[in-house]
């Protein structure tokens, strides 16, 4: 584990993995941006971590310097880059434009403990980083491969193989004074007056002069392997889709099957409501009825002892009447026998 005991912890999108070759080197990037919070949201963004970003005031560090970053490009079956022992910076600031002595100084101090916890000499084997021409790219990098792949020291991002991007833009100052030791070497600097204390004018409205810096060096883009599921956000699972009465899409036939089954259940549904609302009203013509027979619930109901003297006094009525139907029976047969004895004498 190498972490750096004045810098502050942010980690980000994590590591690419682990180195695979080469000696330790430091490579110096600009940010193109005047924030490091604008700089954190870039790679959050593009997945293009360095170990650290550094601004006047302060030094992030990202990914422990013993796995590897992620802001250069890697193609596919060429030389490692981020992954070849490559430790790096990005500076924020931009490549055409000069830096400032705090964000150098914070610069200077940690390459001197990145040089003496890593074992990295204090020199920029493929040369000195080219500065900006006019505020544009100048051109004629040297990306020396086999330096690359076997020289440990400092790198610009402009001298990296496989990339294209020209930060940091160092002059020849501002490359002498990062690797110089910061206890001695600095202070008999020549031309230190160059260095200005403070942003100049417009610097937080600035706009990159190289417009392919964000997004294009992704690692994820260049086939890096992908941040730790730890360090990314577990994206929450969507609910299901409500089904909708809207027919599927499809070929012809099978818009038509879904035309046909609609219809019938939507005849079915218009027979099914008929029906009901014919035996709603079946049921309150019939109820109507009904009620118009009942008695008002105002009235008393006869009690049972009433109802057994009715029926007794029905009984007896209807013994009487049989009495009287038996006695006219007898005395109409007896009307007729006589009329027959007289009728034979």
């Amino acid at each position: 584990m190498a972490r750096c005991p004045f810098a502050e912890w942010m980690e980000i999108s994590g590591s690419s993995g682990s180195y695979t070759s080469g000696p330790f080197k430091i490579v110096h990037h600009t940010t193109e941006g005047s924030s490091a919070q604008g700089a954190f949201a870039a790679f959050r963004a593009n997945h293009s971590d360095p170990h650290f970003t550094v601004d006047s005031s302060k030094i992030y560090q990202h990914i422990d310097t013993s796995k590897a970053a992620r802001a250069l490009r890697n193609a596919a079956g060429g030389v490692q880059t981020n992954r070849d022992s490559a430790i790096q910076i990005e500076v924020v600031g931009f490549a055409h434009r000069p830096k400032v002595m705090a964000t150098l100084k914070n610069v200077q101090k940690l390459c001197n403990w990145l040089e003496a916890e890593h074992g990295i000499p204090k020199l920029w084997p493929n040369g000195l980083p080219k500065p900006a021409v006019n505020g544009r790219d100048p051109g004629g990098h040297n990306r020396n491969a086999a330096n690359w792949d076997s020289k440990g020291g400092h790198y610009g991002h402009s001298q990296v193989p496989e990339n294209t991007h020209w930060d940091p833009g160092y002059t020849a100052t501002e490359a002498t004074f990062v690797i110089a030791d910061a206890a001695t070497e600095s202070i008999g600097m020549e031309r230190m007056e160059a260095i200005p204390l403070e942003e100049g004018p417009g610097f937080e409205a600035e706009v990159s002069t190289m417009p392919d810096h964000c997004g294009v060096h992704s690692s994820a883009a260049a086939g890096e392997i992908l941040p730790p599921t730890r360090a990314r956000r577990r994206a929450k699972p969507r609910a299901p889709a409500k089904k909708t009465a809207t027919p599927a899409q499809g070929t012809g036939r099978t818009a038509a099957k879904v035309g046909r089954s609609s219809a019938r259940k939507s005849s079915g549904s218009k027979s099914s409501k008929s029906k009901s609302s014919k035996s709603k009203s079946t049921r309150s013509k019939s109820s109507g009825r009904k009620s118009s027979g009942r008695k008002s619930p105002a009235a008393k109901r006869p009690t049972t002892r009433g109802l057994k003297k009715t029926r007794k006094t029905a009984v007896k009525k209807s013994g009487a009447n049989t009495a009287k139907k038996r006695a006219a029976a007898k005395s109409s047969s007896t009307a007729k026998s006589s009329r027959r004895k007289s009728q034979s004498k």
